[in-house]
């Protein structure tokens, strides 16, 4: 019997194989290290804690955000963006997404829109996936609190133009939420220029 070689199309989801550093990285820190950053002063935990720190500094630096201590690490991006989103609304706010979000930013929303604690406003994007950025500006309003926005779509790859919209967002005082999940590392993401208030 012929052994067919996998192809492996899915990197939407997730990446596989990994990198060999990848696999390094983390078999060097569960040989070698093992311990939690900050939760001692024993050696193991202060090379954790500069693992951390050393992350958060690169992090930085890829990103341009200015204090690499706002940068906070989440077991994923579904949890990222929940703590984000639950921690920032409040009762009363208006929410604008586009009808292309990935269900980890989608469904939260629709939720707090459901119990009655947010509006929620989605701007359909045209049937090639891309957004106008004019209609994001019509959607905000005066209790607009949020504008969420994918960077690109896992499903049809489309890149939303989130320059524009960040510029939009800045200019009406509303707040500008990005989920980078599919374009992070890969296309160029400048929370400064690109005035991204949460990545």
């Amino acid at each position: 019997m012929e052994t067919v070689e996998a192809i492996y199309l899915d990197n939407a989801a997730t990446s596989w194989p990994k990198p060999e550093t990848v696999y390094q990285a983390i078999d060097h820190y569960n040989r070698q290290i093992g311990a939690s950053p900050g939760r001692g002063s024993h050696s193991r935990t202060i090379a954790a804690g500069e693992i951390d720190l050393n992350t958060r500094e690169k992090l930085a630096e890829l990103f341009n955000i200015k204090d690499s201590s706002r940068i906070v690490f989440t077991e994923n991006v579904t949890m990222a963006i929940n703590i984000g989103l639950k921690g920032l609304l409040d009762p009363g706010d208006h929410v604008v997404i586009s009808s292309m979000e990935h269900n980890a930013v989608a469904r939260p929303l629709h939720a707090l829109q459901d119990s009655g604690v947010i509006e929620l406003t989605i701007i359909q994007c045209a049937a090639d996936g891309s957004l106008d950025p004019c209609l994001v500006e019509q959607a905000i309003t005066e209790k607009t609190r949020l504008v969420c926005l994918l960077h690109a779509s896992n499903l049809t790859g489309t890149i939303m133009p989130i320059d524009a919209i960040g510029k939009i967002a800045h200019e009406k005082g509303v707040l500008f939420m990005v989920d980078a999940a599919q374009t992070a590392g890969v296309l160029p993401l400048d929370v400064q220029e690109q005035r991204i208030d949460i990545l």
